[in-house]
């Protein structure tokens, strides 16, 4: 599998952006350096792939949310989703139902926008709820 080079062109400012997750492609441990967090810098954090929804803008495409195990339990919590380990990622089971698909997407994670990394917007995590 071919490595996501991150090499995030931060934005002047940072936005806080209400994002949704529509689709999950991976989760791996985030292996970058450089990258400043805000939300608890000191914490691990996780990076998930896949497809976020600005809530805002109602734009979605491909992108990378950096989150704590935490959140990312927050995220799965009684959605019924299963995670298997394959080369250090954690990819799903089996595809996320109708159903999984749309208990993860209600699901509001409010981020800050850190910039692109190629084609693909990041955000931090700030809060799960």
């Amino acid at each position: 599998m071919q490595k996501l080079p991150i090499i995030i062109k931060l934005a002047q400012k940072f936005k806080m952006a209400e994002i949704h997750i529509t689709e999950i492609q991976y989760v791996e441990l985030n292996s970058e350096e450089g990258l400043e967090f805000k939300y608890k810098p000191e914490v691990p954090k996780l990076k998930l792939v896949g497809t976020l929804l600005d809530a805002e803008s109602e734009d979605e495409e491909e992108g990378i949310l950096f989150l704590t195990q935490k959140q990312l339990n927050q995220l799965l919590l009684n959605k019924d989703i299963d995670l298997k380990v394959q080369d250090d990622r954690w990819f799903l089971n089996k595809p996320l139902t109708k159903d999984q698909l749309k208990k993860v997407g209600l699901v509001d994670v409010d981020a800050e926008y850190m910039g692109t990394a190629g084609e693909f917007k990041c955000y931090e995590a700030v809060k799960v709820s």
